[in-house]
């Protein structure tokens, strides 16, 4: 996930601290637009990519985003971006 580095960066900020939950639903729709961009239909295949991925970054989640500043307007923007670039550049960009 090449946007991981620049989305912990923006979790800084007025808001709230950021729960395990949230960076967690952050990972998963990162992944999730990543496979639809890749065309990827099948459910079975994107849960297990899903899975995996927040497995793969577990670690970089809890160290890099749990506890940081978020907005819910940041968390509304994830949920209705459509793309995972959108993510990065909208939801969280100038919270450095």
């Amino acid at each position: 996930m090449r946007y991981w580095p620049l989305l912990a960066i923006a979790l800084c900020g007025c808001g709230r601290p950021a729960s395990v939950e949230d960076c967690e639903y952050i990972v998963e729709r990162i992944a999730r637009l990543e496979l639809e961009k890749r065309q990827q239909d099948s459910p079975e295949v994107v849960k297990a990519e899903v899975e995996r991925t927040k497995q793969v970054l577990r670690e970089s989640t809890m160290r890099d985003c749990v506890g940081k500043r978020i907005t819910e307007g940041a968390m509304n923007c994830v949920r209705n971006a459509k793309t995972s670039q959108e993510i990065v550049e909208d939801c969280f960009d100038g919270w450095q």
